[in-house]
């Protein structure tokens, strides 16, 4: 009989510390969601006087410019007159004047397909 007695009073204690537990826990929640009142610690003029100190915005607008396009327009006048220059000269008689001449080809048509389509999506 004295063991039931001591199992009850372990299990009681047990109980105790599991319902301890649960009050500490929610004690901890309670106050880590608790928000904080800064009311007191921040002046009430604080915003507007930050506000005073900070300078006014210059409202330049940059002028658009087209360089990039301009020079791709280039790019593609200095390809197609090399490959001209190229085709004309007989340079494809060779392999590696092949595989130039078709890189040469390869890029003038990449660069006219991409700037057709961003002239496309500009309008």
């Amino acid at each position: 009989m004295s063991g039931d007695e001591m199992n009850s009073e372990l299990m009681s204690e047990q109980g105790t510390r599991e319902m301890e537990q649960r009050v500490l826990d929610a004690r901890i929640v309670r106050e880590l969601e608790r928000v904080p009142d800064v009311s007191l610690s921040i002046p009430a003029d604080f915003a507007a006087r930050v506000a005073a100190k900070v300078p006014e915005r210059k409202t330049g607008v940059a002028p658009v410019t087209h360089y990039g396009r301009t020079l791709m327009g280039v790019s593609l006048v200095v390809l197609l007159v090399a490959l001209v220059v190229l085709a004309a000269r007989g340079f494809v008689s060779s392999p590696i004047g092949l595989m130039v001449e078709w890189g040469l080809c390869i890029q003038f048509l990449v660069l006219a397909v991409w700037m057709g389509t961003q002239r496309w999506r500009s309008n």
